[in-house]
């Protein structure tokens, strides 16, 4: 990860820890330069930690020291680390996915980078846990709600499945990684995202959720959620190459196991 130093005079010295590694989009920068240009602009008052846009890959500009608190998450600042995505919230999934690879890869490494230096775990944290200061793992902005000043980047179009698999090693959607074939699913319910992914090891897992520590997968998983009963289904194949589905209702934290006696041919 090569970083260009832009300081910015709007961070604080001390902070509480590194619990949360946070995405956020610039709305208006499109390179890292120019929003090294803001942050540095006094009238700003707003800093991150780093940024990184479209053009150049594995280039990250550098802000404020990690070991210092930026200023762009309200009262979370003192947990996160934060990138800015040269991005808008608006774009949708296929243009992130069509147009900004470049992006997506800078993301992917970024978070790479935060986990393993400061062993932040994978879990993709919901509302509850992002707003709780004790509850470590990763997030957007808007998982913040109005204690992170109530903005709504990164946006309901932003592929974080992507992003997550490229950083955990895999390619985006489905890769082959460690031996175990890899791939996410994506569904929105009450205006929410929810993914579901095959960690390397081989456990299906649902917003950072494992859904069964036994699950073995090995490819084909998929999503979907009931608009009227909001139930969650998933699906895939394990490494006998049975076929399992997992439901889970509205408001349970259980997922249970629905045999069909299916085996992928």
């Amino acid at each position: 990860m090569r970083e260009v130093w832009i300081p910015s005079p709007h961070y604080s010295t001390s902070r509480s820890g590194y619990n949360k590694v946070v995405l956020h989009t610039t709305e208006g920068a499109m390179k890292i330069r120019d929003l090294g240009a803001w942050f540095q602009n006094p009238s700003a008052q707003c800093s991150s930690h780093h940024g990184a846009d479209n053009y150049e890959r594995g280039v990250f500009g550098a802000y404020v020291y990690e070991n210092h608190k930026a200023w762009t998450q309200g009262n979370a600042n003192p947990y996160c680390l934060s990138l800015e995505m040269c991005a808008y919230a608006s774009w949708s999934r296929s243009t992130w996915l069509n147009s900004k690879a470049v992006l997506i890869d800078n993301a992917a490494e970024w978070v790479r980078y935060c986990v393993d230096k400061y062993n932040v775990p994978w879990t993709l944290l919901n509302n509850a846990q992002a707003q709780d200061p004790n509850v470590r793992g990763i997030c957007e902005h808007v998982n913040f709600g109005s204690w992170g000043s109530g903005h709504h980047d990164c946006g309901d179009g932003f592929p974080m499945d992507v992003v997550i698999d490229k950083a955990r090693g895999g390619s985006g959607g489905s890769t082959t990684s460690g031996g175990i074939l890899m791939s996410s699913d994506v569904a929105y319910y009450e205006g929410k995202r929810v993914i579901a992914y095959i960690a390397p090891n081989g456990n299906v897992c649902c917003n950072g959720g494992v859904v069964d520590p036994k699950s073995n997968a090995k490819s084909g998983l998929g999503l979907d959620i009931d608009q009227k009963t909001g139930k969650k289904t998933i699906v895939f194949t394990n490494q006998g190459g049975k076929v399992c589905v997992y439901e889970q209702v509205k408001g349970s934290n259980t997922w249970t196991w629905d045999d069909l006696e299916w085996t992928a041919k």
